[in-house]
């Protein structure tokens, strides 16, 4: 059984904050947010190996959550009140911590989640994706080879270092109830562009701060695909 100190001494220290009460709600948060998207045996699989001061975070009171990764951090960015960046390094650090502690229920867990989510439990993060642009307060570029990796887990994504893009190909009288849905359910998690041509719509990512693709780009271009997914599937 993981030990509640270690939890939160780890949490803290992996995720640069400054106390254990800070850490302590983060850890419980991502916990909680995690369980909304657990059936029934996996929230006791997860119990058993939580200290009891986390318990309760593995009955979190809610409706079940069937969303990928792009929903589920944007519950965790709500939760804490935290930018999409850093949603996602916060959240990975604690789902990497819970893994480095107890592996083997860890991984049968992710076997039953989404596999964007269930990527997030792979490491725990080596670097705060927030990390701050030198010369401004917003986030870093991306590397060419972070973008690489961004753009293989993303095939319908394409571009370069200063923007990503995606087409998607839909009768002309689609695209405005799919602008409309798109707009909906990506509030809170960036601002896309996109252009309209003839039976298409093409939306186009990157951070205007710093004019190229960041870390931040990224849950959004997630939740853009899950809109399209659900979109095309009858929505």
């Amino acid at each position: 059984m993981i030990r509640h100190e270690w939890l939160v001494e780890t949490v803290a220290d992996r995720a640069g904050l400054g106390r254990a009460k800070e850490a302590d709600h983060v850890a419980r948060t991502v916990l909680a947010d995690l369980t909304l998207r657990l059936a029934p045996a996996d929230r006791g699989r997860l119990e058993r190996v939580l200290p009891p001061a986390d318990r309760d975070a593995a009955f979190a009171v809610g409706p079940r959550r069937d969303g990928g990764a792009a929903e589920f951090l944007r519950d965790v960015g709500t939760h804490l009140d935290a930018p999409p960046e850093r949603a996602r390094y916060l959240a990975g650090t604690v789902l990497g911590t819970l893994r480095s502690a107890e592996p083997g229920v860890t991984d049968e867990l992710r076997g039953h989640l989404p596999r964007d989510l269930a990527e997030l439990f792979a490491a725990v993060p080596a670097a705060d994706p927030a990390r701050r642009h030198p010369d401004t307060p917003a986030p870093a570029p991306l590397t060419d080879d972070e973008l690489r990796r961004a753009l293989r887990d993303r095939p319908d994504w394409a571009g370069d270092l200063r923007g990503i893009a995606r087409t998607v190909r839909l009768p002309a009288d689609r695209i405005v109830p799919l602008l409309r849905r798109m707009r909906r359910d990506t509030r809170g998690l960036g601002r896309f562009e996109y252009r309209v041509g003839p039976g298409e719509v093409t939306f186009v990512l990157h951070t205007r701060s710093v004019r190229a693709v960041t870390d931040a780009d990224l849950p959004l271009a997630d939740a853009i695909d899950a809109t399209v997914d659900g979109f095309g599937s009858g929505g």
